[in-house]
């Protein structure tokens, strides 16, 4: 299956880096939006020198008085995308979320119409140290999250400006007729109903 990936990512080039390699070999094409002001996450993706991963520049997260307009980026990105491919399986991934080696192997043949793909749990590291040595995992029980969200491309399935992160995934996920949870044991590199507002280095690293 042939997947193009979409991820915002502003103030996480110091988790992206610890995923960039893994993820990167699954996807067609992985195009990640970030801030202008973001010159560590561009550096960061640059240095790796993937041909498949692209950078979209988008101005609009703190517009209009919002604290940080996530949906916006989505929306700046999917509809990048919609001008090249058509029909095209997408996949909403956060930046701070680690594909298993057989990701593939969890996936349909071909992704149904109306239908969203997800997990309904995840597990949480609160530390990169855990995480490397794969330590103290919380397991957390997900419900169609905006961290991992898969299905087949229509302009119908479109995200909305928003305040922060905390609902523009809700609102996502129920323009779906059909949601199915996929068997895939996905890694976070951070906390639960965390950084909603956008990342601030000065709090830690989650």
């Amino acid at each position: 299956m042939e997947i193009i990936a979409l991820t915002v990512c502003v103030n996480y080039d110091d988790i992206l880096k610890h995923l960039i390699e893994q993820n990167s070999k699954f996807f067609l094409k992985w195009f990640i939006v970030t801030s202008p002001e973001d010159t560590k996450t561009i550096e960061l993706i640059e240095s790796f020198g993937k041909e498949n991963i692209e950078i979209l520049i988008y101005n609009g997260f703190y517009k209009k008085q919002l604290k940080f307009n996530k949906g916006g980026a989505i929306f700046f990105g999917q509809t990048h995308i919609e001008t090249i491919y058509s029909s095209a399986n997408i996949l909403l991934l956060d930046s701070d979320i680690y594909l298993p080696d057989n990701f593939f192997s969890t996936l349909p043949d071909t992704l149904a119409e109306d239908t969203l793909y997800s997990t309904n749990h995840r597990f949480d590291y609160s530390s990169i140290d855990d995480f490397i040595n794969d330590t103290n995992p919380k397991r957390v029980e997900t419900d169609f999250w905006g961290f991992f969200q898969l299905y087949k491309m229509d302009e119908k399935y479109m995200y909305s400006e928003s305040f922060n992160c905390s609902s523009c995934d809700y609102v996502f996920k129920y323009k779906f007729q059909s949601k199915i949870n996929l068997d895939i044991c996905l890694k976070h590199l951070g906390v639960a109903a965390c950084n909603w507002d956008g990342r601030d280095y000065n709090a830690g690293v989650f």
